[in-house]
């Protein structure tokens, strides 16, 4: 069977790469050579700075290196100096101050969690699953409620 397909494969590219000699010629829009001369040339008129990296200068491209490793050298050399200095410490204690409050939060969160988790079990298993349902329902039924009103609006327009 493998060589019938093979065979079916041959006929048929033959017969494809004769109607496609048949096929004439054809021709470029009169307009193209003169876009694409266009914007060759707009291309060469653009400045050095707003090509791709690799046509700028080679002087600007290693000027530019240069200034980028000494810019990460920099940083590098601030990061670990920064936790030795007297306002990392200021700065760490403000960043501290804050972290404070959201404990306070994640806290009471937690408190509010625990008690909801305490009630479920106190009011049994059905009431809750009930709750949620009434509680899906009732926001299918305002999504719902809020499709219908957009839709009327738009048709009335």
């Amino acid at each position: 069977m493998n060589t019938m397909s093979s065979e079916h494969e041959k006929r048929l590219e033959i017969e494809m790469d004769q109607e496609l000699k048949r096929l004439p010629e054809l021709e470029a829009p009169r307009t193209l050579a003169p876009r694409v001369l266009a914007a060759i040339a707009w291309r060469a008129s653009v400045p050095w700075h707003r090509r791709a990296w690799e046509t700028w200068p080679i002087a600007v491209r290693t000027a530019a290196v240069l200034v980028l490793l000494a810019l990460f050298g920099g940083l590098c050399f601030a990061g670990w100096e920064l936790p030795h200095s007297g306002v990392f410490a200021a700065v760490a204690s403000e960043i501290s101050h804050l972290g404070s409050g959201l404990n306070t939060f994640w806290n009471t969160a937690n408190d509010l969690a625990g008690a909801a988790v305490t009630v479920a079990k106190h009011i049994g298993t059905g009431l809750v699953i009930a709750l949620f349902a009434a509680m899906g329902l009732g926001y299918a039924m305002l999504l719902g409620l809020g499709t219908f009103y957009v839709r009327l609006a738009v048709a009335h327009r």
